[in-house]
């Protein structure tokens, strides 16, 4: 199975279980506040695109789309985990004579914060961010593009 059937078949997983992880019933004011709280136990899944013009000799398009999950988790009464991960799918035409197209996954972004369950006057929240390199199978992979 190649790694951007994974990808897509992990994304297609997330999206199906995430709502059963939210089991609370909320109002629309609640839902109003949450949305604009960015720390807040609310999942979303939202999508990026960009498109980077004149690439490399050939003065090619770009085009990357981030996938950006955000799920919280509640660690206990007084605190949740709000994971983010940037996952890139790059498309990437040759970009100089001799230079192959490339198509794949970027290198894994995911941030953690933490924060507390019930914000008062100030909302805020810790964050700690690793970053996981990926090579798509290829010996330079896109992390050099």
């Amino acid at each position: 199975m190649s790694q951007t059937r994974i990808a897509a078949f992990t994304l297609l997983a997330l999206l199906i279980v995430a709502p059963l992880w939210a089991a609370e019933e909320e109002t629309a004011t609640e839902l109003a506040k949450k949305t604009q709280n960015p720390v807040a136990d609310l999942i979303s899944v939202p999508f990026q695109n960009n498109f980077n013009f004149g690439v490399g000799p050939n003065h090619v398009t770009q085009y990357v789309l981030n996938v950006q999950p955000v799920i919280p988790f509640k660690l206990s009464e007084d605190w949740n985990l709000i994971t983010r991960t940037i996952l890139p799918i790059i498309n990437q035409p040759s970009i100089a004579p001799g230079v192959e197209s490339e198509f794949g996954l970027g290198d894994l972004n995911p941030a953690f914060f933490f924060s507390p369950r019930k914000p008062g006057a100030l909302i805020w929240g810790r964050r700690a961010r690793i970053h996981v390199p990926h090579r798509n199978g290829h010996p330079a992979g896109l992390r050099e593009v």
